[in-house]
């Protein structure tokens, strides 16, 4: 809650919050933190100037403005997901996100995977990812530490998209 002072007018504010605990043993968490947290700040910078080539339209303003469009929106993406990040609710299993920052945290966390996808979890292909035929024991300890952070991302925009449904 915060207070809100206009011309002496005060009254209290309230911010809604989503809310929901991961089903994640803190042990685990305590190791996947602080490696998302690294991954996140290595691929900060890279979604929208090198993910996404804006469509060459022959207007170099339309063109420059789209560039710059992305690149905005992939920076309030990152800062969202970053505040996420930064919370010590999040190392017990509680995920607190401003019902305001909600969509933006899901693009960030999705930036995030394709990070971990492209980084870390080369030698894995789509299909087996996306259906989770993964043999862990198998993979290399860092595309290990990838796969639970992107299953822990996964779960995250799962939980967040049914609280905001």
């Amino acid at each position: 809650m915060s207070t809100s002072c206009n011309a002496g007018n005060c009254r209290l504010r309230c911010k809604r919050m989503i809310e929901f605990d991961l089903e994640v043993s803190p042990e685990l968490l305590e190791v996947l933190l602080p490696f998302l947290v690294k991954a996140f700040r290595e691929s900060s910078g890279r979604f929208a100037s090198e993910r996404f080539v804006s469509p060459s339209s022959g207007d170099e303003d339309f063109d420059t403005a789209w560039s710059e469009g992305l690149i905005e929106d992939g920076r309030v993406d990152r800062l969202a997901f970053s505040r996420l990040l930064e919370r010590s609710a999040l190392k017990s299993g509680c995920v607190e996100i401003p019902e305001a920052e909600a969509e933006e945290v899901l693009r960030g966390m999705t930036d995030l995977r394709l990070s971990l996808r492209e980084r870390g979890l080369q030698s894995v292909t789509d299909e087996d990812l996306e259906n989770g035929r993964v043999e862990i024991p198998t993979l290399a300890p860092e595309a290990r530490m990838a796969y639970l952070s992107y299953l822990l991302l996964a779960e995250m925009q799962e939980r967040l998209i049914m609280a905001i449904g």
